[in-house]
């Protein structure tokens, strides 16, 4: 169950759309478009191209969960309120756990988990076992905002 979870939480992401937005018309003009990116991009390149840094941020992930279950304990909405949160600061992992899993690289990503094992493990008993998770799980919002956070198991 333990390891389970652990794939639940570190091999799940949220979902992703894989469709491209429809082509303009062949009339419309084309115009330089500028954006600015929400975060300056990582000088080691996208959190998928850099698993120990995936790994690693996986890793401050569950230890945010853990923070948030104990802060909460049974109260629901509080959890689901910091889930929220978490989800806002975390959502590259989950967009990179997905584009690893999707290009066949688990095993790689396995690898570069390896050196947390241990913590992460510790992590997600101390998750499955909480307070929170033993009183929120029938709540929908909450379930709503774990599920977003570390996506919904298989």
């Amino acid at each position: 169950m333990l390891r389970l979870l652990l794939i639940a939480l570190v091999g799940c992401g949220p979902k992703t759309a894989n469709t491209a937005p429809p082509p303009p018309p062949p009339d419309a003009a084309i115009a330089d478009v500028v954006t600015a990116p929400d975060a300056p991009p990582s000088p080691t390149g996208p959190l998928e191209r850099d698993l120990p840094r995936l790994a690693k941020k996986s890793l401050a992930l569950y230890e945010g969960v853990v923070a948030v279950f104990r802060a909460a304990g049974a109260n629901c909405a509080e959890a689901t309120k910091q889930l929220g949160a978490l989800r806002a600061t975390y959502a590259d992992v989950g967009v990179a756990n997905a584009k690893v899993l999707h290009e066949g690289r688990a095993r790689e990503l396995k690898t570069a988990l390896a050196k947390y094992e241990d913590q992460l493990a510790a992590a997600a008993k101390e998750i499955s076992a909480s307070q929170t998770m033993a009183k929120c799980t029938t709540d929908r919002a909450f379930t709503k905002a774990f599920d977003d956070l570390v996506g919904s198991p298989p």
